[in-house]
Parts: C-alpha cells; structure tokens; sequence
C-alpha cells in the first residue's frame, strides 16, 4: 500500500491555506497529497515523487520561463499531487504554456499567500497526514481483530467475504490459481470477475495461491487498509485450509497404506475410520496400479500428470466416481470405486491413453471389485496382473486381472502339479530349438494362438510379414511335430507356452 495521503481538497480547508487560490488545474483537486518538498534549485526532475506537493517561490528559474512549463510537466510524469507557489515577488504573471499544462494533466497550480511561512504550511499538512496514518493504523488494527475473530472462530470463508464485501462496498471474488472462485460476496453470485477489474494475489509460504477481485475503480486509503487486511485474512483461512486438507490426506494415505499391507483391522475399524477419511465403506472399491522402473514423487511429472489427466477423465467414462491417488515407492495406487458396469479392457485403456502415450516405461494393472476392508485383495490382483502380463507381452503396457484370472490359477495349480513335465512333453523341441538357432518360435506361436489363429495380427503383434508368419508356423510344425487342429489342443499349448514364458521372461 502506498503511504497515506490527503487530498488537495482537504488541504484547502486548513485554516493556513484558507486564503490560497487555485490558479489552473482544478479538475486534479482530487489528487492525493502524500510527501512534501521545497523547491530551492532549478534541476530536481531526478527528485520528485508521486504524490509530492511542491512548494516554491520560482527564484531559481524565474528569468526562464520555458522551465516553469517543464517543471509542470515534470511534475505531471512524476504523477505529483500539486505545485503551491509564491508568485507576487517574483514572478508577476504565470506563462499561458505553464497553465495550459497544468489544465492537460489536471496538475493543480496553487498561489499561496505570500506572508504566509512554509514552516506553517509544512507543520500544517504533516499533523493532517500523521492524524490521519494514527487514524488508518488503529482503523487497520480494528478490521485485522475483527476479520481474524471470524477466522478463529471458524465461521467460515463465506462469512470473511460477506464482511469484506460490506466494508468496502463493492462485490468481491476470491479465486484460486486455475481461476475457479473460491468464495464470491455477495453469497450466489456465480458470475465470474471481469478481465479488466482490480485483483490482488494471496500467498501462502511466498507461493500464490488465489487473487481477491474487487469490483470498484476508486479505492481510498481506508479501502486500501480493508484490501490488505482481507489479503492477509483470506491467506490465513487458505493456509488453515490447506493445513486440514494436507492433513486429512496424510491420514488417508496412512489408512490406505494400511489396508494394502493388509495390517489386521477389524471389519468395523475399516468402516469407521473409512468413514471418517471420506472413504464410503457401503460401496465397493477397485485398485489400479502404476508401476515405473525408478522411484516416484509427489512432484514427479509423472504423479502430476496422472493426477491431472484422472481427475478430468475419470467423470466422462465413470458415473459417480470417486478417487483417491496413493503413493508407494516405484508406483502409484489408485482407489476407486463408480457405479459403470463397462470396466473393459478397452475401456481403461481408453482411459490411460493420456499416460500410456507420455510415459512409456510404466506398467498399470488393474484389480476386481472388493469391498474396502478387503482392498488388499483387488491390490495383489493388479500387481499380478502387471506381473503376468509383462512376461507374455512386453509391447503391451495395460492389463487387467480378469484378462490374467486363468494364468494366475494356472500358477497356483503348478505348485501342486509337475508343470514342467507337462511343459516338456507338449513344448519341449520347440523350446529347445529356440535356445539353439537364437528364433523367436515358442512366442510365434503363443501370439498365434491369441490372436485365434490370425496371420494378419500375429504379423502385427511380433512386426514381420505375413509370410513370416506363414514361414514360422510350418517350421513349427516340422521341428516340434505341431499341429492345431482342436480346441483342446490349443488350450494345452496355450497354457505351456505361458507358463515357459512366465518362468523364462528372457
């Protein structure tokens, strides 16, 4: 805020200045009075100030009068409030070019009497400016008590705004940095400010954090004193914002965390404390996970623009949503739950293509539905699916549990079941022969049998031709004695083939 000022009208009704005249420039009589000066010498261009009232006697450049005019127009560039001049002993007359000047800029001209001492007229104008700094501090304090009581008392943002804009008369808007409005005076106004009205930033910890709009073009001192209070107002109620939501966040990450590492927690615990960390145990809820090689921050572009990208998708394709981001060391947890039934394959790549383009290196797999205080189970199923589906396809980067449910049986069943003899007998050669002649036939033919017998997209998913394809396939046939002639055959090779692939990622 700039120092406090007065305005030339106020000091023309001092009684020392009671008989002063306003020669020129009496459209500026509203200009405020900030500083003081008095003119000795003919050079002060490089001293003037806005806001300054300069007196002078003009005896150091009373034989020119072209540098009346400049100093007029130097007054007026410096945005100065008046020029109070001595004029009956040396100077007769006042150029027309100074007074012309003086009307242009609306820079009033004042004569003062000439018996008249500046110490008067100085003592004068510095008590009517210190009374009126004394009355803007102690007004200042008042506002500050009674704008922080508000606050403390926890009447809420809503109540500070109303307030504010009742002091100054004027709507008001404070919005956050994306420009959405936090809180508008008076209550329900949802317009937003236009363009071109006054603001003024808030800062939390030297970081910006809102603007407060004003929607008035003249602000006194006074107005000024209210502007700076709510400024400061508005921040504490922002950072105490910012303190419960950084708060509770770090509470539900910690309950997250906990019903991931399946910590033991009894059913009514998960609910309760679901309840209060805004976690709706009466619905249920889904994990994706999205693992990267190297470690992952909260400012990590990565995080950021998942987080970004989530939140403005994840409404389009999800009716009644709602989502939590976690983070876990090389990957990020996604909680969630919706009421969509469309959970495909498709659609969650559909979703994560923002991602998936922009970040090529991670990984996402997404678990089943559970209920909260079972979560733990939709998490180990993403990672699995993660797990599995990078040992049978290295190109592709989302899987889904329900796409990976068979393979992981598959798994389980082996720790009972001889698999490496099943392995052996129906894909030995084939293996083997890979391993000696350095070829690619074992996954030939896993993304033949996935593609359902497709040359086309078999060609696509390993980028050869499909002659190539054509090629592989008979020599499979000739080196393993391969042949694809039921559906039960393809399931047997179909299951050998990704168990040898699971258990030999290279």
């Amino acid at each position: 805020m700039n120092s406090v000022g007065i305005t030339i009208n106020e000091l023309l009704r001092l009684p020392v200045l009671k008989d002063a005249k306003v020669i020129s420039g009496e459209k500026g009589l509203n200009r405020m009075v900030r500083y003081l000066d008095i003119m000795e010498v003919p050079d002060i261009k490089g001293w003037l100030r806005e806001g300054e009232l300069l007196l002078t006697t003009a005896y150091a450049i009373r034989h020119d009068t072209k540098l009346l005019s400049n100093l007029v127009q130097h007054l007026a560039q410096a945005d100065a409030a008046a020029l109070a001049i001595k004029r009956e002993r040396y100077l007769r007359d006042l150029p027309e070019e100074m007074l012309q000047i003086s009307n242009d800029f609306n820079l009033p001209i004042i004569e003062l009497p000439t018996e008249i001492p500046y110490i008067d007229i100085t003592n004068a104008v510095m008590e009517l400016l210190i009374d009126k700094q004394t009355y803007l501090l102690r007004r200042s304090e008042e506002l500050y008590k009674k704008l922080t009581t508000l606050v403390l008392e926890n009447s809420g943002i809503q109540t500070v705004a109303d307030n504010v804009s009742g002091l100054l008369k004027s709507p008001i808007w404070l919005l956050d940095r994306k420009g959405n409005t936090i809180v508008s005076a008076p209550q329900g106004d949802s317009s937003s400010p236009f363009a071109d009205i006054r603001c003024w930033e808030i800062t939390v910890d030297k970081q910006i954090v809102g603007k407060l709009y004003i929607e008035r073009d003249n602000l006194d001192d006074l107005d000024m004193v209210c502007v700076e209070q709510a400024r400061l107002v508005f921040a504490l109620e922002l950072m105490r914002r910012k303190t419960a939501i950084d708060t509770e966040r770090k509470l539900r990450g910690s309950f997250i965390e906990e019903l991931l590492t399946g910590l033991p927690l009894t059913k009514q615990e998960v609910m309760n404390k679901g309840r209060q960390l805004g976690l709706n145990p009466d619905i249920s809820w889904r994990i994706i996970v999205l693992e990267n090689k190297a470690e992952l921050e909260e400012n990590h572009a990565l995080f950021q623009k998942m987080e970004t990208v989530l939140k403005r998708h994840f409404s389009l394709y999800f009716k009644k949503s709602c989502m939590h981001i976690h983070m876990q060391a090389n990957r990020i947890v996604l909680l969630f739950s919706f009421q969509a039934k469309d959970g495909t394959a498709e659609k969650w790549k559909e979703l994560f293509t923002p991602i998936l383009t922009e970040f090529k290196e991670i990984r996402i797999g997404v678990g089943t539905e559970a209920a909260l205080w079972e979560v733990q189970h939709s998490f180990i199923q993403a990672r699995k699916a993660i797990l599995l589906g990078s040992s049978l396809d290295l190109k592709q980067h989302l899987f889904t549990y329900e796409e990976m449910e068979a393979f992981n049986l598959l798994l389980d069943a082996s720790d009972y079941v001889n698999m490496d003899e099943v392995v052996e007998k129906n894909i030995g050669k084939l293996c083997q022969y890979d391993k000696e002649n350095d070829t690619d036939l074992v996954k030939t033919l896993f993304y033949y049998l996935t593609t359902d017998g497709s040359l086309v997209e078999t060609a696509n998913l390993l980028y050869i031709h499909r002659n190539s394809v054509k090629y592989r396939m008979d020599k499979i046939e000739k080196v393993a004695n391969i042949k694809i002639a039921s559906f039960r055959e393809k399931f047997v090779y179909y299951l050998c083939i990704f168990y040898y692939l699971f258990k030999n990622p290279n």
